[in-house]
């Protein structure tokens, strides 16, 4: 900030009217965070973005201890309001800026939905505090894509204020992927795009403080024909899984995630994101330890120790050796759509169905079979356990008794 001179202000006096030291303390404490306010609004103006502008006008506002109201709500509503409002414009006859803002001269400037979804992605920050820097990507391309389908589908409309946004809108997208759907597309695809859009609108509404009906809710497409990944079969993953060489032309590390899920049913990425510190193989029960290390996990508990035995003790051997997990280190995703390829174009999917993660349901069907008892099941799943929890259901030791039962 430049003085009279055109110097730098070094300090800056404002009158406190009060002789009492702690009435002066405190107050100085409220004008210095409000001048500090005012001047970040000021230097983050952008007079070329209509809804930056608005954004900065609603800071500078609330800098000044008002809540930002168009110019017309301001000459509808109470004098008293009113005069206030002009009153603190007395100092700043010269900001064109402050007087935009205080007055709400501005109106209301809302943003496409391109915009909406940048700012609702800044605005839940807090809930992604703990993810790694590939966790947060793979939250935000869904919401991305379903984002960029519908501003494709709208055309030449696409770059209007969301408040432009209609029901007419929202049942035309609906329409395009009904057509895609028709032609072969799974119904979940597009259903994950409208529950995305959905959300994307609800938040930032809210956080936003903007009372907008939300065009995308229930727009559903019936999915009966979805169903979960079925389970390999016991004699499938023993005679096909793990015949000899069968997986000689994948390289080493996929082969190796593959194959320590099939004593354990963890969740690849719980294989992929493992650092080597995580391997604890010259215990009595050599083991992986699942636990959050930079990145968020699925749900807290599945934070825990998961004994290794047979063909998974030996991919994890040979995982320890080669250094850790490097390849697909945090690229879980990267890893299933090599895997899966592999599955495919060697006959190795026991129906098209069937996927890589088709092992975690198979290891849990096994549990089951063999009578392991559900909160053992559930430790080593990874699964909520819907009881009282008492206790830590056996340790260590009693998944391992478990895993024992049917590991190949």
């Amino acid at each position: 900030m430049l003085g009279v001179s055109g110097r730098p202000v070094q300090q800056l006096r404002v009158a406190l009217n009060t002789d009492s030291k702690t009435v002066a303390l405190q107050k100085s404490a409220i004008i210095e965070a409000a001048k500090l306010a005012e001047w970040e609004a000021l230097a983050s103006s952008d007079p070329g973005s209509a809804r930056q502008h608005f954004l900065v006008a609603q800071k500078l506002a609330q800098s000044r201890g008002f809540p930002y109201k168009p110019f017309s709500e301001l000459l509808t509503g109470p004098i008293d309001d009113l005069a206030e409002w002009l009153i603190s414009l007395e100092n700043a006859i010269d900001k064109p800026v402050v007087l935009d803002a205080v007055l709400g001269l501005s109106g209301v400037v809302l943003p496409d939905l391109a915009g909406v979804l940048k700012e609702y992605i800044d605005l839940t920050r807090h809930r992604h505090l703990k993810k790694s820097d590939g966790q947060r990507h793979r939250w935000a391309l869904p919401r991305q894509r379903a984002v960029k389908n519908f501003l494709t589908v709208m055309g030449p409309d696409a770059a209007r204020p969301v408040d432009e946004i209609s029901r007419a809108d929202a049942l035309k997208f609906r329409a395009w992927w009904f057509d895609r759907v028709a032609n072969g597309m799974a119904p979940g695809s597009a259903n994950k795009d409208f529950t995305h859009l959905a959300e994307i609108w609800n938040t930032w509404t809210t956080l936003t403080s903007h009372d907008l009906p939300n065009p995308f809710a229930k727009m559903a497409l019936a999915n009966e024909s979805e169903t979960t990944r079925p389970p390999f079969s016991r004699q499938w993953v023993a005679e096909r899984l793990l015949a000899p060489h069968i997986f000689d032309q994948l390289n080493a590390e996929a082969r190796d995630i593959f194959l320590m899920m099939v004593n354990t049913g963890i969740r690849p990425s719980e294989v992929t994101d493992a650092p080597l510190t995580d391997f604890y193989l010259q215990e009595d029960i050599p083991f992986l330890r699942i636990a959050p290390h930079g990145r968020e996990l699925k749900v807290k508990h599945t934070r825990r120790d998961i004994p290794l035995l047979g063909v998974s003790l030996a991919a994890a051997q040979r995982i320890m050796e080669r250094g850790g997990i490097q390849r697909y280190a945090g690229k879980a995703g990267g890893w299933s759509a090599v895997t899966n390829k592999y599955l495919l174009n060697n006959g190795l999917k026991e129906t098209l169905s069937h996927t890589a993660y088709s092992l975690r349901h198979y290891v849990e069907d096994e549990l089951l079979a063999a009578g392991v008892d559900d909160r053992i099941r559930a430790d080593i799943l990874g699964h909520k356990y819907h009881r009282p929890n008492y206790g830590q259901g056996g340790g260590l030791l009693g998944r391992y008794g478990a895993l024992m039962k049917i590991a190949l």
